[in-house]
């Protein structure tokens, strides 16, 4: 056949294979098998009725039609004024664009932000796609691994001695996926700095900004200086329980929300109008829903990591945002990969593997609190069975010189 384009490359590395596992648990799910599934990041919560009813009734109205390409207004503004009245920022609808996900948001603002012979810092451990998103316009990516030793927090040192003339962006994530850490406020400052002085963008992933346990999200939003050369990614997955609805949006200066415009209008001609109704009245109506969902994730959380941490073997990084939790397996004498394909073999439960998130994290799983709480308690159990077996195990083999 014919060949295909180069692009195909940037995107199909390593990290492609993150969710393998996670692809082969529901296959055995399908099959009959008892599954307890804490990879992918959907959890089981249900979105909200009331968000459900406004898309229903959006439907019945006939809201079928095209949307605008940059969004419509009604969400448009939401987002403006939620963000100004949460970052204390003077927020405009023209600076806001709508995407199908967060993810296709960041897609589209990697491909107008960098290109071949760019490069593009990625803090690690980073969630699986970013290195796929930077790779396929063309740009090099340069990781800067963060401290499990410091719960994974922000170090600017760092990422000012990766800093070269070809450096075109930095990517952060708070809270972080998979880390679960959120840096501070102070940190973020000095990076929007760094980034300003190096005149370089800053894309800020915030798309689990609403689900904070301990401790406050900070955003760089918050920083008049920093807006200049600054995309935030937002999304109403995680917070609001749509991660099938597939609304995400950035925050970006005029300018670049053109560029972002005419890429849209290429690559998808707009978004569902009855999808951004519904997005526009979470975003500005539920917010009760999203307070008892944070409760909740920070419930299991505690459970979930307290159940860990008491296994032999298991060190956790106790997570202070989103869902998830690495948890480090190395005393076990596995990487992430053969723990995560040896738990489901054993176990039924799926995880996905650290080195979907970086080659700094492979000897970790990350591990999410997804389910309910009793379902937690049983896939701690499970976990601690295979670590025991896989421990006894290893005692019972004869030692290889």
């Amino acid at each position: 056949m014919p060949p295909f384009s180069g692009l195909t490359k940037g995107f199909a590395g390593s990290r492609s294979r993150a969710w393998e596992i996670t692809d082969r648990a529901s296959a055995l799910d399908r099959g009959g098998a008892d599954i307890i599934h804490l990879g992918v990041g959907d959890p089981d919560f249900d979105t909200p009725a009331a968000i459900v009813d406004v898309a229903l009734k959006s439907l019945q109205s006939g809201r079928t039609h095209y949307s605008p390409i940059p969004g419509e207004p009604g969400l448009r503004r939401a987002i403006a004024t939620a963000s100004s009245d949460q970052y204390s920022a003077n927020i405009g609808a023209k600076q806001i664009c709508i995407f199908p996900g967060a993810q296709c948001a960041l897609f589209a603002t990697m491909l107008c932000l960098s290109g071949p012979g760019d490069e593009v810092i990625l803090l690690e451990p980073f969630y699986a796609t970013y290195e796929g998103v930077a790779q396929a316009g063309g740009a090099s990516v340069i990781t800067v691994p963060l401290s499990p030793d410091n719960n994974f927090d922000l170090d600017t040192e760092l990422i000012a001695n990766a800093i070269t003339d070809k450096t075109r962006v930095v990517i952060m994530n708070s809270p972080g996926n998979p880390s679960g850490a959120v840096f501070d406020k102070a940190a973020i400052a000095r990076l929007a700095q760094l980034c300003r002085k190096s005149n370089i963008w800053l894309v800020s992933d915030e798309v689990y900004g609403n689900l904070v346990f301990d401790g406050e999200h900070h955003s760089p939003l918050s920083i008049p200086d920093a807006r200049a050369n600054l995309v935030v990614i937002g999304s109403v997955s995680k917070s609001y329980a749509m991660t099938g609805w597939r609304l995400g949006w950035t925050i970006a200066p005029p300018e670049l929300i053109s560029h972002l415009t005419n890429l849209s209008q290429c690559l998808l001609f707009g978004v569902a109008q009855f999808t951004q109704d519904a997005a526009a009245y979470a975003v500005r109506q539920a917010h009760q829903q999203v307070s008892a969902f944070r409760e909740k994730f920070a419930r299991r959380r505690d459970l979930l990591c307290d159940a860990i941490e008491s296994i032999d073997g298991l060190t956790v990084c106790r997570p202070k945002g989103g869902m998830f939790t690495m948890v480090d397996v190395s005393e076990l004498g596995f990487d992430g990969e053969q723990f995560a394909n040896g738990l489901l073999d054993h176990s039924a439960v799926a995880v996905v593997p650290g080195f979907a998130f970086g080659d700094s994290v492979r000897r970790y799983v990350r591990v999410g609190y997804l389910c309910d709480e009793q379902r937690l308690v049983e896939a701690a159990e499970r976990i601690e069975r295979f670590v025991t077996d896989r421990t006894a195990g290893l005692k019972s083999s004869p030692r290889q010189t």
